[in-house]
């Protein structure tokens, strides 16, 4: 089974992001996905198309040849990405999902801070980077 390759572009400095993207990477048996933190400098040279996205209210999904996603449906994206999230679909396809769903992702991402935890502790490992 093949998969598109997908950048997902995160707030390197948010200990909630950088937890939950490891449950993502965990999940990655194809190892499709590739991690983007938006404070490194190059990482708005290769996505110039996002260059003025704001990653403290969401993370972005791009994947060549389709539409880039933001926030919550940046997740749903890399759900058809992992057939280990797969058991997700039908939660986050249910009817009314793509309208509650953007707001549950906003009310985490303004509440993030709240469930994070230290950068140095959390980091995602070098090799797992775009």
């Amino acid at each position: 089974m093949t998969f598109k390759t997908v950048n997902i572009i995160y707030d390197g400095r948010c200990g909630f992001c950088i937890r939950s993207l490891r449950i993502v990477r965990a999940l990655d048996l194809f190892h499709s996905f590739r991690f983007h933190d938006s404070h490194e400098p190059d990482t708005f040279q290769r996505f110039r198309e996002q260059s003025a996205a704001n990653v403290d209210d969401a993370m972005y999904a791009i994947v060549e040849g389709e539409p880039i996603y933001e926030g919550f449906f940046a997740f749903r994206r890399l759900i058809w990405n992992s057939p280990l999230m797969w058991i997700l679909i039908s939660i986050f396809y249910f009817p009314g999902a793509g309208f509650f769903g953007p707001r549950a992702y906003a009310w985490v991402a303004r509440n993030r801070t709240k469930f994070g935890c230290r950068s140095d502790v959390c980091d995602l490992p070098a090799e797992h980077r775009g």
